[in-house]
Parts: C-alpha cells; structure tokens; sequence
C-alpha cells in the first residue's frame, strides 16, 4: 500500500508560492507523519489569535498598560530624592576643652590629680623640679597677694603691721625677696612705727603756732602803724609851733624822738612779720618733704613688692601647672612622677562642665548658593558606621559671610542631641569627625525627571 498522501488538485491550487513569468511552484508537502494543523511552525489556532485578536485581550492589556504606568507615575512623585551638598564636619564642645602645656623642661616632682578628677580653676595640677622649695614660695606668694590687697585698698597701716617671716630657700627668687625685704623693713620703720607720722605732726604745730603769731604780728603792726600816725600828726604841729616860737626847743625834741621810736617799732614789727612768714613758709616746705619722701618710700616698696609678684608669678608659670578653668582633667598621655618632661609637652586637658556641642562644618563653594541657614543636616560620624548606628540630623545655625581657603565655615546645631536615626544615643566626645550632606531641596522623582526634559527642551 502506498502511504504517501496523494495532493488534491485544490490543496496544489492554495499552496502555490509564488510566480515568476506565469509559472507556479507548488510547496512541497510536508513529510510524513507531521500535525496536518500546523502550517509554518504555527498551529492554527495561534495563527487564528494572531490574525483576529480577541477584544477582551486588546482591552486588558491597554487597562494594564495605563495601569502600570499610573502607578510609576504616582511612585514617582510620591519617592522624594534630596538634593544633597557634603562637606566635612566636625563635632566640638560649645566650651573647648582647655590644654595644659609645660613651660620648661624638667623632672616632674609632683602629681597632684588623678585622670578623671574634677578641678578648680587656678588649682595646682603638676610640680616640676626647682632650686626652691615649693612649700615657702607657696608662703610668700600668699604673703604677697595679701600685702598688695591692703595698698590697693589704702589701707597701709595694717599692711606695715603685717610680719614678714625669714626665707632663705627661694632659689632663684632669694634675690628679689630680699630688695623686697629692705624696703619694706625701711618703710615700716619710717612710716609703719610712727615717726613720720610724729614728725609731721610737730611740723604741723609748728606752721600752726606760726600762723596764729602771724595773725599777731598783723594787729601789732596795724595798731603801731595808727599809733605812728598820731605821733607824727603831733611832730608836724610842734614843728610848726617851734616855727613861730611858741614852743621850745626842747619839746619839738621831744616830739621827734617820740616819732622816731614809734617808727622804729614799726619796722621792727614788719621785719617779724618777714620772718615768721619766712618760717611758716620753711615748715610748710618741711611738710611737702616729709610728704614725698613718705611716697617715694611707700612706692619704692610698692614697686619692689609687684616685681616680687611678678618673680612669683613667673616662677609658678615655668614649674608649676594650673587648671586653666574648672572642669574635668583628662590625661594627654600616661605621665608619672620623676619622668623628664620637654617645654610645650601637653599634659592635661580641662573638660569643661558645659555639655553643650555643636558641629564646625566646612562647605566648597559648589552650589553654595542653594545653602540656607535653617536647612536640614545629614551626618555620619565616621567612628560610628552610619550602616550600623544610624545617622544624626542636624540644622544650619550660621553660616560665613568670608570664605577661608575657597571654603565657607558653617554652625551645625543638634536639637536632638547625638541621638541616631536607629534610636541610639550616642556618647559625646570632643573632636568627633563626620560626613555631612545638607538637604538643600527635597524634591520627588517625577520633580526632577521633569525639571531634566525642561532643561533638554530649553536647549
């Protein structure tokens, strides 16, 4: 039996390829033993879907497509993606930890205070090696402030009436101490005890007595002068007299002699008038000299009792090491007592109780312009993984008008503190460096999308 599958007339009529010069060319049948429904590698009911879509088909699939495109839309405006401007930051307390350097090279002696510890301001920390004994110095620095207390108040008899005590282990300040000790024994002695003050006062009497015998004197005068006056007016009418011989010779005599010592007294009246004005004007001049020699002694002493201070000052300066503030003391390094310790080595730090912080930013000048004061802040700590930890948000506070380097400084201010994004709380440390990025416009996907095809239209 033959199997092949014989060609219909109208099968040959309906699968003619093609023509070229009026000639047919049948397809050739397909092989035995294939699907008769399929025609080309498609069946016929996908070629049927293919050629007559359903409409249902149609209309889903453009509900869905609009659907989907909404919804990209709408996710596009809803994502919000802020535009970010970085620069460094760095975390720093609002009262900055104060440093404790030496100012000399030397052997530490004394260690006074314990990491950790909390301090006075003024309070001795450190002790280095000196040719003095810090025990008398400490003394005498005390004596001293209280001696230039009491003259800078006026009040200079209890002052001489303060004892200064022997020192003989000052080192390098024996010398000063001892000009200072001199003046204030030759003071004392001349101001202190009394005696210029008694030899003022006798001076002081003297002018005193002076003055009321110069008052004396005047009214003597005065009463001699009106006296001398009569005489003369008396002389004048003998003389006359004598003149036209109604009086003797002997009586106008008389009358002159009685003129002359009127006269005489009077001059002698005015020449102590002289004289004690004289003398007055001696003890008034005996009373300006005790006046400044008291002063010249009293600022000879002043002056040898500040450049004592001074020494003092210097010395604590140069071998001691005092809390610049009050506040917390925090090791630079591990240092003990008799290590050798070099000039300008730090020490200490003085953490002050002020907790306040805040954040010193600086920004380029890369869209600077888009920067405002009150915009929001994004740091990362880079000791705290912001994977990790989380983020802190911040908010501009200031910002400067001058730029330094190309770079603008700005103030960060952490309203919540160094609370994280993922609700920790983190420590404060001074010092703390991060990352910052400002949020200059919190703007959504479809935003800049369409911010981006203006821009390409615009060009």
């Amino acid at each position: 039996m033959n199997n092949e599958n014989p060609i219909s007339p109208e099968a040959l009529k309906h699968n003619t390829g093609g023509r070229a010069n009026g000639t047919a060319y049948p397809i050739i049948a397909p092989p035995s033993g294939s699907d008769p429904r399929r025609a080309g590698g498609l069946s016929v009911g996908l070629s049927e879907i293919l050629s007559q879509p359903p409409s249902w088909l149609v209309r889903w699939g453009i509900t869905v497509f609009f659907g989907v495109l909404v919804l990209l839309l709408a996710v596009s405006w809803w994502v919000r993606y802020p535009e970010l401007i970085k620069g460094n930051l760095r975390i720093v307390a609002d009262n900055a930890p104060k440093s404790v350097v030496t100012r000399s090279e030397g052997r530490l002696v004394g260690l006074f205070v314990k990491d950790g510890q909390w301090v006075k301001r003024g309070q001795a920390l450190a002790q280095l090696e000196t040719t003095a004994q810090p025990h008398e110095v400490t003394t005498l620095a005390t004596l001293t402030d209280s001696l230039v207390k009491l003259t800078l108040n006026g009040d200079l008899s209890q002052a001489y009436a303060v004892a200064v005590p022997p020192f003989f282990q000052l080192g390098e300040l024996q010398k000063s101490y001892q000009t200072f000790q001199e003046a204030f024994v030759k003071t004392k002695a001349f101001v202190g005890n009394g005696t210029a003050y008694k030899k003022r006062k006798i001076l002081e009497d003297d002018a005193r007595q002076l003055e009321e015998l110069q008052v004396h004197l005047q009214r003597q005068l005065r009463d001699q002068k009106s006296d001398l006056s009569l005489v003369k007016t008396d002389l004048d009418m003998n003389e006359d007299l004598a003149k036209d011989k109604y009086v003797s010779r002997v009586e106008y005599r008389q009358s002159l002699s009685r003129y002359l010592n009127k006269k005489q007294a009077v001059e002698q009246s005015e020449s102590q008038l002289q004289n004690n004005e004289l003398a007055k004007n001696q003890k008034q001049q005996e009373l300006l000299e005790l006046s400044r020699t008291t002063s010249e002694q009293q600022n000879a002493l002043l002056q040898t009792l500040r450049a004592l201070k001074s020494e003092i000052e210097g010395w604590k300066q140069r071998y001691q090491a005092f809390a610049p503030t009050a506040g917390r003391v925090s090791f630079v390094q591990a240092i003990q007592e008799n290590q050798t310790l070099k000039t300008g080595q730090e020490l200490f730090y003085i953490m002050s109780n002020n907790a306040g912080f805040g954040g010193e930013m600086s920004i380029g000048q890369y869209n600077f312009g888009k920067i405002k004061i009150g915009q929001e802040v994004i740091v990362k700590l880079n000791g705290y993984p912001f994977e990790q930890f989380g983020t802190i948000r911040g908010q501009l506070a200031f910002i400067s008008d001058v730029p330094r380097d190309s770079t603008y400084w700005a103030k960060v201010v952490f309203p919540k503190g160094l609370k994280t994004s993922t609700n920790r709380s983190l420590v404060f440390r001074n010092g703390l460096t991060a990352t910052a990025e400002i949020i200059t416009e919190d703007r959504s996907l479809f935003e800049q999308f369409f911010q981006e095809l203006m821009r390409v239209f615009r060009r």
